[in-house]
């Protein structure tokens, strides 16, 4: 869920012709980004490079936008909230500085994997800015900075700032985006330590399910197999129908020189899912 912060600025005076930014803000404040738009646009026909008035059109943008289930009609926003901010930038006064940062780093996100250097960059930076001040920066800002690294195959980086976030808060989600990152980090006990953390205080069926797959992964790993087969199997006690969990106990039983149990559980992962890759390869392989 986005949360548009409430802005407060000083009262500025009004030039003839165009909206105030009093009449912006007020608008914002109520979250009609819509308005927020119209009356943004309307001045910077008249002030193109107004800073005000690019920063309220890059924030409106970026949250009118970000709700959309249209990808297409999302991208549109993304891209007029990073046009739109990347201008304010250039000029030596913007408002809402730490914000735009923020703001600007979450639209890069919000564009794809492509764009995750520039969100990182300035993610980091907003978060450290903020920091410098000695303010509390955006509760996601850290979680999103952890995934943007993660995305672009920085996972030392990653896991610093899913740290930093665990420290201001655990949520299971939370804890399950990080032991990911500890597994992609090649820290394997932190990743098991974190991910029964997330399985002990999840009462989300499918945070739990992911949980113990990859309890399961790091336990096949390292040849566990029958703490590896215990995940499997509450899996199915869960999700009768999950043909990942037939798969895997297909590689517990092929491991431990079963060929005839491995192939039974593959043959039930592509009963239930017929295009089920790895288990067809499986089932054509001679093992």
């Amino acid at each position: 869920m986005f949360l548009a912060p409430p802005l407060i600025r000083s009262a500025r005076s009004r030039a003839p012709g165009i909206p105030s930014e009093a009449s912006i803000l007020a608008a914002w404040n109520a979250k009609d980004y819509e308005t927020v738009l119209a009356l943004s646009e309307e001045g910077l026909a008249q002030r193109p490079l107004d800073p005000f008035r690019l920063v309220l059109k890059g924030f409106a943008s970026f949250y009118r936008g970000v709700g959309e289930s249209d990808g297409e009609v999302r991208g549109r926003y993304m891209d007029a909230a990073v046009f739109s901010l990347r201008k304010a930038l250039t000029s030596a006064s913007v408002p809402f500085r730490s914000q735009v940062g923020y703001v600007l780093g979450k639209a890069y996100y919000h564009k794809g994997p492509y764009y995750m250097d520039e969100a990182a960059r300035y993610l980091e930076a907003a978060y450290e800015e903020a920091s410098s001040r000695g303010e509390e920066a955006p509760l996601d800002i850290l979680e999103y900075t952890a995934v943007a690294y993660s995305a672009l195959e920085n996972h030392g980086k990653s896991v610093d700032f899913f740290e930093r976030a665990l420290a201001r808060g655990k949520t299971d989600l939370l804890l399950l985006a990080a032991s990911r990152a500890y597994v992609l980090n090649g820290q394997a006990d932190k990743a098991e330590v974190t991910a029964l953390e997330a399985l002990s205080m999840t009462e989300d069926s499918l945070v739990r399910e992911k949980s113990r797959f990859l309890l399961g992964e790091l336990y096949l790993a390292r040849k566990d197999f029958k703490m590896a087969e215990e995940q499997y199997n509450m899996i199915l006690e869960m999700n009768a129908e999950s043909a990942d969990a037939h798969y895997y106990l297909g590689l517990i039983w092929q491991d431990k020189g079963d060929p005839v149990r491995a192939r039974a559980e593959w043959r039930k992962a592509v009963s239930l899912d017929p295009m089920h890759t790895a288990a067809r390869q499986k089932l054509a392989e001679r093992i």
